[in-house]
């Protein structure tokens, strides 16, 4: 018995590093990926180096380098270019509390608009999408769904479309949220809320439905392809999409990556998927499909963690008790996002925790 156990954990680990190997390809040799950065975790990057933020999920670069990223406290916090920071955003008259354990503000998703004049911002536990200019800071509550609202994206129709993850409803919103990590239920959707402008329509349409954990959306650069990660099936789906007349069709596995959370889109197209408990960040080559890690920050903790995650999914059982703080070691805390800086010679990963991530992209040739 101690043989067949010893060769089941053997088996397991080796899955473990199949799945978040370093590169996957899947293309022929014909097809040569250009470089990928391959970056390691180390305490001089973390940012700001005070370490003021809570829980940075999701963050943007706006156009004159300084960054917006979300934090449960205020809703935004802004950190200008010699690192100091404030709250950005009046989120307070427009309804947003944080006053935990009960309500406990979730801001998560941050998205800047093409026009780069106003930001979109959403609360995973009550459902509600703020919009924000950046210029006057003026904050207003354009829509309020029935259930969290994890990730948003505009397109530039002027429709929004964003996750949401399960039925956590804001009076619950925060129990329910983790209790479909626990235990995967198929409640997480997608909708499209059209708009003009300034003005949104009175319903949010559901056109992704079933979905085990709805998490990260993203578009292409030419808003072809949707790209959504459902995170407790380990995999990003992508959709063909239509923004002129909403339509979203062609669904298919696009990866299989562990627990994906956020994604972004990078200059050329490239796809980058974080993996929540796999302390990594994929890359994924948009012309040859080989999937390249940019980022990891690897551990023994963060190992036998893994390896615990891995077995409580597949045999079906309770996951939350494996999130311990050790978890994540070596990190600050989870990775859950990125984005990049305007010119994208900068990239920032954001996460749980009371910093980001800060990493100098590679120079061309």
């Amino acid at each position: 018995m101690m043989v067949v156990h010893t060769i089941s954990r053997l088996l397991l680990v080796l899955l473990v590093m199949s799945v978040c190997s370093v590169e996957e390809v899947h293309s022929s040799s014909l097809c040569q990926s250009p470089g990928f950065p391959q970056w390691n975790f180390d305490q001089s990057h973390i940012f700001p180096k005070d370490r003021p933020l809570a829980r940075p999920e999701d963050g943007k670069a706006l156009p004159d380098g300084r960054l917006v990223v979300a934090d449960e406290r205020y809703g935004l916090v802004l950190i200008e270019g010699d690192s100091s920071h404030r709250p950005f955003g009046r989120f307070a008259e427009a309804g947003y509390v944080h006053m935990p354990p009960d309500p406990a503000g979730g801001v998560q998703a941050v998205f800047l608009e093409h026009d780069s004049g106003h930001l979109l911002v959403g609360d995973i536990y009550s459902g509600k999408i703020y919009r924000v200019d950046t210029r006057t800071e003026e904050t207003r509550l354009i829509y309020d769904h029935p259930f969290g609202v994890n990730s948003v994206y505009r397109d530039r129709n002027g429709t929004i479309w964003f996750t949401q993850s399960t039925n956590n409803s804001e009076d619950r919103g925060k129990e329910d949220l983790w209790a479909a990590v626990n235990l995967p239920v198929p409640t997480g959707a997608v909708f499209k809320l059209p708009g003009s402008g300034d003005e949104f329509s009175e319903k949010a349409e559901e056109v992704v439905t079933n979905l085990y954990f709805a998490n990260g959306i993203m578009f292409d650069r030419t808003e072809t392809y949707l790209y959504l990660s459902e995170s407790m099936m380990d995999r990003v789906l992508r959709f063909r999409v239509d923004v002129e007349t909403g339509s979203v069709s062609d669904r298919e596995v696009y990866q299989n990556v562990y627990v994906p959370d956020n994604l972004a889109i990078d200059r050329d197209n490239n796809l980058w998927i974080v993996s929540f408990v796999g302390n990594k960040v994929m890359v994924v080559d948009n012309i040859c499909h080989t999937v390249h890690t940019g980022f990891q920050a690897t551990s023994i903790s963060h190992s036998a963690f893994m390896e615990e995650w891995v077995s409580r999914s597949h045999l079906g059982q309770p996951r939350n008790e494996a999130l311990t703080q050790e978890a994540f070691n070596p990190l600050p805390h989870f990775l859950t996002g990125l984005f990049f800086s305007p010119h994208f010679d900068t990239v920032y990963f954001t996460g749980l925790g009371n910093a980001i991530l800060k990493y100098a992209m590679p120079k061309g040739p």
